[in-house]
């Protein structure tokens, strides 16, 4: 297959969105306003991705945390600051989510992923993912495999097969720019470049970690990628607009 030339791939200065980052109210270290300042001062509006309720070791957010996190971010809105609500939600071993619906429904766009349960058969790790990529109220898929460099592979599971549900259910795959993940890696994002949208996350917990987003921009230039299949080179309008015309499509399929 012949990839586009390197002046059509996807750059750095394409990303209008920073989507996946942490803040205080879960384990980031800057309040939501910081994070905002500097994903501003880049030139782009920040989406943000705390980490619910069962991601205790994170500090994740309860319910009652989810609404006033939702009600901070909205306030911030209205004064005016480039941000979308958005939660890294974890995937619960059955596939389910860690949020009811209707909380879920509260937020701008929802990152699902795998914190917990990495040492299931492959079969169930993958139906686990496989029914968590076809959930309606899922975004993106958040870090795939879930592996760090040098420090842990990714658990076991047939990867084209969740990959094939994130097509089929116009899920966004998530490549997560952090050094240490990498993830999706990059043979993956070409093999399925012309099925899926993908976003290039920094995944940041501090404010510098916003900066991150040169390498996942490498392992989507590297798979070939255009800014029209990176969803964050979006404005929030486009953005917002995407993820209620996934959440149309599902509810009429």
């Amino acid at each position: 297959e012949t990839l586009p030339p390197p002046a059509e791939l996807v750059t750095v200065a394409d990303l209008r969105g920073l989507l996946h980052t942490h803040s205080i109210w879960s384990d980031g270290a800057a309040t939501l306003p910081e994070m905002v300042e500097t994903a501003a001062r880049l030139g782009r509006y920040l989406g943000t991705g705390d980490h619910s309720r069962a991601a205790h070791y994170a500090n994740g957010m309860s319910i009652e945390r989810l609404r006033a996190y939702v009600r901070e971010i909205r306030e911030l809105q209205r004064s005016g600051l480039p941000l979308l609500a958005g939660a890294e939600v974890d995937i619960l071993e059955d596939g389910s989510l860690d949020y009811p619906d209707e909380e879920l429904l509260t937020l701008d766009y929802v990152v699902a992923s795998v914190h917990s349960h990495f040492t299931l058969d492959a079969g169930r790790q993958t139906e686990r993912l496989v029914r968590a990529v076809s959930h309606p109220l899922v975004t993106i898929l958040g870090h795939p495999t879930g592996r760090l460099l040098l420090r842990r592979p990714g658990y076991a599971l047939d990867l084209d097969a969740v990959l094939a549900a994130a097509s089929a259910n116009g899920t966004v795959v998530e490549i997560n720019a952090n050094p240490a993940r990498l993830d999706l890696d990059w043979r993956y994002a070409l093999r399925w470049r012309d099925r899926l949208t993908f976003a290039i996350n920094t995944d940041a917990h501090v404010p510098a970690g916003l900066g991150d987003t040169r390498y996942g921009v490498a392992v989507a230039r590297k798979a070939g990628l255009t800014p029209a299949q990176v969803v964050n080179t979006l404005s929030q309008e486009e953005f917002l607009a995407f993820v209620r015309r996934q959440r149309e499509a599902r509810t009429r399929g």
